[in-house]
């Protein structure tokens, strides 16, 4: 089961876009303020099609936002603009870009914001983890976590807390992995946030997968698909079927792990993720050549034929 899964935007930092713009007061009507809004706007656009997967639209509005907000200089726009486009460049494997946004993000916020500082260096954490160096990304996390602004923000703390668990469970720490990823379950429970706890519940089978308690692999997994579904959230719905899939196979179900692989190929299909719909693929070949199912087995090995090169 792969150890890491994306993590959706914090809440906190799509809040701060808005805050940028949004006013009880009459609205302005100078052309900086003008600019300001129109760059809100983008963000908000991107930030949809974010959760939607659909990141080369992302993309696109968050450049537009960034460029509004460096027309005007408006500091805390841009940094918190670098940090979304960093994100979808880290989630799109772009990582060298990525390190630049958060790196320009982290520089940015230190004149005007201790919680966009923070959120900078957990997205480098992040990065350090996506490269494989679990080492360094933990003592960032502890660096972001020793940071003044974590005790305002129990949303940012449990998303430290969540990766400093997957750096634990990098390096081969099982036991510190879910003491971690338990605070942070704690938290975005108490917090209803739905798609940060169906993270927590993903790395929690994760670990409980490679340990072989294949039971409580499922049954958090399950948890996992069932928060996700609250949000309507399609890339975590499609990676919790995988993980369903997955955790069956090791425990020899070959049917039901035929249909969670069915089931996370077909909303991999709704997306158009060409990598989700690989994976889903191979894993759907191998399991029906392992039943017998040999037109089934035809039938995916020329939809992932028809997918071409990565």
């Amino acid at each position: 089961m792969k150890g890491t899964r994306v993590l959706a935007i914090p809440g906190c930092i799509w809040m701060l876009a808005c805050v940028l713009s949004c006013s009880t007061a009459p609205a302005p009507t100078d052309a900086r303020s003008t600019v300001k809004n129109q760059a809100a706007q983008d963000s908000a656009s991107g930030e949809g099609y974010y959760r939607q997967a659909r990141y080369d639209l992302a993309l696109q509005f968050f450049m537009q936002a960034l460029n509004g907000y460096t027309s005007v200089d408006d500091t805390a726009g841009v940094a918190t603009t670098c940090n979304l486009i960093g994100k979808t460049y880290l989630v799109t494997g772009s990582l060298d870009q990525a390190e630049i946004m958060f790196t320009r993000a982290r520089a940015k916020a230190q004149e005007i914001s201790p919680s966009l500082v923070l959120d900078a260096t957990n997205n480098l954490g992040e990065l350090y983890l996506t490269r494989g160096d679990a080492q360094k990304a933990l003592a960032t996390f502890q660096e972001a976590l020793a940071l003044p602004a974590v005790a305002q923000s129990t949303a940012r703390t449990a998303l430290l807390y969540h990766n400093m668990g997957t750096a634990e469970k990098n390096l081969s720490n099982p036991a510190g992995a879910l003491e971690y990823y338990q605070k942070s379950l704690q938290m975005n429970l108490s917090n209803r946030l739905n798609a940060e706890a169906a993270a927590d519940y993903y790395m929690i089978a994760s670990v409980h997968s490679r340990q072989g308690r294949f039971d409580e692999a499922l049954r958090n997994a399950d948890l996992a698909l069932s928060y996700d579904k609250r949000v309507e959230n399609s890339p975590g719905i499609a990676e919790d079927l995988y993980a369903l899939g997955l955790i069956s196979t090791r425990k020899k179900d070959p049917a039901a792990a035929f249909d969670f692989y069915q089931r996370s190929y077909l909303v991999y299909v709704t997306m158009g993720l060409k990598p989700g719909l690989k994976k889903t693929l191979t894993a759907l070949i191998s399991t029906a050549d392992e039943r017998g199912r040999n037109a089934d087995a035809e039938t995916y090995r020329k939809a992932l034929a028809d997918l071409g090169p990565q």
